[in-house]
C-alpha cells in the first residue's frame, strides 16, 4: 500500500510542476484557464490520496468545495472568453449595429 501511495504522490507531484509551468508559460487565457482547472483536480486528487492514507475525513468536505471551485471557476472562464469572442466578431460583421443582432 505505501508503494502505490508514494507512486501516486510522485505522479501528482509531477503534474503539479508541469501544470505550473503551463500557467507561466501558457501563450493564451486558455491555456492557463484549463492548466489552473487541471491543478485544482490535482489537488483534489492529492487531497484524496491523503485522506485514503490518513483515514480521517474531515477533508472530505473540502474536496466537494475543491471541485465545486474548479466547476465555477472554469465555467466563468468559458463565459467570459465566448462573449468577447462575439462581441469581437459581431463588431467586425456589421458596424452599425455595435455587436447587436
Amino acid at each position: 500500500m505505501t508503494v502505490v501511495l508514494v507512486l501516486g504522490a510522485a505522479m501528482l507531484t509531477a503534474a503539479a510542476a508541469l501544470l505550473l509551468v503551463r500557467l507561466t508559460v501558457g501563450p493564451t487565457i486558455l491555456d492557463r484557464s484549463v492548466a489552473l482547472d487541471v491543478l485544482v483536480a490535482v489537488t483534489v486528487c492529492a487531497t484524496g490520496l491523503h485522506v485514503a492514507h490518513s483515514g480521517v475525513t474531515y477533508a472530505l468536505p473540502m474536496l466537494v468545495v475543491l471541485a465545486g471551485c474548479g466547476m465555477v471557476g472554469a465555467v466563468s472562464v468559458a463565459r467570459y472568453t465566448s462573449r468577447s469572442d462575439d462581441l469581437e466578431a459581431g463588431d467586425r460583421d456589421d458596424p452599425g449595429t455595435g455587436g447587436l443582432r
